[in-house]
């Protein structure tokens, strides 16, 4: 099949791609600089390496789905550590178009609120993702340890959270006109200092897609325009936001888990909206904030820009680090000891 391949970067820092033939089975890999609004990427430990298989070692599984086996890797030519996923790739001609078109994407994104592209590479039939690893997980698998050490997490932090997803989400359409489309709980992850970050759009919901399984296991998340067959707007993403923030905040799916994938459809479209129950302590400011995300009228829902504007998530954005330290919460969640410092 048809994959891009990596050229070495340039002294005029220029993307370079360049298309290996459907025989050359060596392992190559794309990398770039990516384009920035007025920044510039941080520095690269993997620069001057073509990313291959057989430098990659194993740390230990991530997470398994639909979408692909995530595992934490190691670069061992330099130590560096990253979350690789492996895609299963299609062999047809619109699957190669698309690949192209969104490694090229993942490539360009830039932003605190996106997860690192580092390469992508042939590993026998199936495409490798590297990216950046965030220590602190995903938020499914935070929200599932803080309910099994029978806590609870605090509204302010959900706010952190909905404004960095809600960041991400206006960087991707505004800057590479991008809708998430697979938006839920463990696509949402956290670095050790507390920054929170998308990934798994574009390739990993795409690619996925084009191969027909997408109704199992992301149908909870699924806006009921989508359901309906209907067309996929940047409101769609704002749906999933309020959904995954509820489950988050209440650290458990908020459908019925007794549904087959079907009804499940059926119960998103025809049956009222989740939301948290009247007798836990929630703001009015929270419950107004997930109530206009959940709006099934995707005309009548607002856009991520303009549910940025929402006081919920404007009062968020003005706590300080004081307030709010992201870092000391994830660090709290995991018991985690920075011995650095020792």
């Amino acid at each position: 099949m048809d994959y891009l391949a990596r050229n070495p970067r340039d002294p005029a820092r220029e993307t370079q791609y360049s298309l290996a033939s459907g025989a050359d089975r060596s392992p190559r890999s794309i990398r770039s600089i990516p384009e920035t609004p007025g920044g510039t990427r941080a520095p690269d430990p993997l620069m001057n390496y073509t990313l291959r298989p057989e430098d990659m070692e194993t740390v230990k599984k991530l997470g398994e789905g639909a979408g692909g086996t995530v595992s934490k890797v190691k670069h061992l030519p330099t130590g560096f550590v990253m979350a690789r996923k492996h895609v299963r790739c299609d062999p047809n001609p619109d699957f190669q178009r698309l690949l192209e078109r969104e490694l090229k994407t993942l490539d360009r994104c830039h932003s605190p609120w996106i997860v690192t592209f580092y390469g992508a590479y042939m590993d026998g039939d199936e495409l490798a993702i590297c990216m950046e690893y965030c220590e602190g997980g995903s938020m499914e698998s935070v929200y599932k340890h803080v309910a099994d050490s029978g806590k609870t997490i605090p509204e302010k932090v959900l706010g952190k959270i909905s404004e960095a997803v809600l960041n991400g989400l206006v960087y991707l359409h505004k800057m590479h006109h991008v809708i998430h489309r697979d938006l839920k709980p463990s696509n949402i992850v956290i670095t050790m200092e507390g920054n929170i970050k998308l990934c798994d759009f574009g390739v990993s919901g795409d690619l996925v897609n084009s191969l027909a399984e997408t109704f199992v296991g992301t149908s909870y998340y699924m806006a009921p325009e989508r359901i309906q067959g209907g067309k996929y707007p940047v409101q769609s993403d704002v749906w999933s936001l309020g959904l995954t923030m509820i489950e988050i905040a209440q650290m458990k799916n908020p459908f019925p888990n007794n549904l087959a994938p079907f009804e499940l459809l059926h119960y998103i479209v025809n049956q009222p909206v989740p939301s948290l129950p009247e007798d836990e302590p929630w703001s009015g400011d929270f419950r107004d904030f997930l109530a206009q995300c959940m709006i099934k009228d995707y005309k009548k829902r607002p856009t991520p820009e303009q549910i940025m504007e929402h006081p919920f998530i404007a009062d968020s954005s003005i706590r300080t680090k004081d307030e709010v330290d992201m870092k000391a919460w994830i660090r709290g969640v995991w018991g985690y000891v920075d011995r650095s410092t020792d």
